[in-house]
């Protein structure tokens, strides 16, 4: 470990306890994810032994198979838990909607409706994009080809809606127009 390694260690270290301290919903977060990420690389470093016991090759439409069928078999038993992107921003604008609506100078508005289905088609697409830039950058990677710009892309567009969800919690709050830190 050199100096600088030995910097950014405390330096991460001693934000982590702050976090534990001030906030231990960020921590168990963190950790959660920190857990589900070593998990699965454990997974990937099991897949060769898994590889020779079984005889052969576990391709990666294999484990994408796998994990669609584990997915769609939960979501039969399960309800999701509907946190979804950008619901603050969608929430806020159905809200001046409805105000323009009841106070305008007699116009019909907009239908609440029409807000909800740009949001779930912007939705959609954000998700379609996002999962084709994946499956891209993986067969660039097969390929030998550099596959991380494009992963940095993806990664930009995950964050730009993170920021954008920020953001809109900070300005607007909630969305319904009550302060949710005092609760």
């Amino acid at each position: 470990m050199t100096k600088n390694d030995v910097k950014i260690s405390i330096a991460l270290g001693s934000g982590l306890v702050y976090l534990a301290v001030k906030e231990p919903l960020v921590i168990t977060v963190i950790l959660s994810v920190g857990l589900l990420f070593y998990c699965l690389n454990r997974l990937i470093a099991f897949i060769p032994y898994l590889n020779h016991f079984i005889g052969k090759r576990i391709s990666f439409w294999h484990v994408v198979g796998v994990i669609t069928a584990t997915t769609s078999t939960l979501s039969v038993f399960v309800m999701p838990a509907q946190a979804i992107f950008l619901s603050g921003l969608e929430q806020f604008l159905t809200n001046i909607a409805q105000q323009s609506s009841t106070g305008g100078a007699g116009g019909a508005g907009i239908d609440p409706q029409a807000i909800a289905l740009v949001f779930n088609a912007i939705r959609a697409v954000f998700l379609l994009l996002v999962g084709v830039a994946a499956l891209f950058a993986y067969n660039q990677a097969q390929q030998g080809n550099d596959w991380r710009p494009i992963a940095t892309q993806a990664g930009l567009a995950i964050g730009i809606i993170l920021v954008i969800d920020v953001i809109t919690f900070l300005f607007v709050g909630n969305g319904t127009g009550t302060n949710t830190t005092g609760n």
